[in-house]
């Protein structure tokens, strides 16, 4: 779920909350039944509310969609023949090039993210290094051993490899 569907995620529950409370308030009896009766009048014919109406169906419609996964692909097809495909899951490649980075002198706390693009993936490293370790050089190290493994291990192009470290301090035992 990207950082759009985060805020209108929060936004519509902030909406769908007042709106709970507003029903809440009125089955107590805290709103006079007129009152209600006269706010429910003044919808017929309003197209302010229709507009209003539209734009919370089609917010639900993206949020769940969202929720779903369906927006974005969660595999990748690596081969396909008369007797079956061959598919990678985005999950299974995150945890593998986690494992790869690693190995690396230095390196803990590793999260990855893996994005398909149209000629392999993107992936971003986001990892912890120790003090003293040269950041330059062990990126390219990362780097070149998560191409050279990816390409060998699945056959797929590792088109571009974003390291961002989050910390720099000792491994916690």
């Amino acid at each position: 779920m990207g950082i759009a569907d985060r805020i209108t995620l929060t936004l519509y529950t902030f909406f769908m909350a007042i709106l709970s409370v507003v029903v809440i308030l009125f089955s107590l009896g805290v709103f006079p039944h007129e009152t209600v009766h006269e706010f429910i009048q003044t919808i017929e014919g309003n197209w302010i509310f229709a507009v209003g109406g539209v734009l919370v169906l089609l917010v639900s419609l993206r949020l769940l969609i969202s929720g779903l996964g369906i927006s974005a692909s969660s595999s990748l097809l690596l081969s396909e023949s008369e007797k079956g495909k061959v598919h990678v899951g985005k999950t299974a490649l995150e945890n593998y090039i986690a494992v790869l980075s690693q190995e690396i002198y230095g390196i803990h706390n590793v999260k990855v993210i893996v994005k398909f693009v149209e000629k392999g993936i993107d992936v971003r490293i986001n990892t912890s290094i120790e003090p003293g370790i040269n950041i330059p050089a062990t990126s390219k190290e990362i780097e070149a051993n998560v191409k050279e493994s990816i390409k060998k291990v699945a056959g797929i192009d590792v088109c571009n490899v974003e390291l961002f470290y989050k910390q720099i301090k000792s491994k916690e035992a």
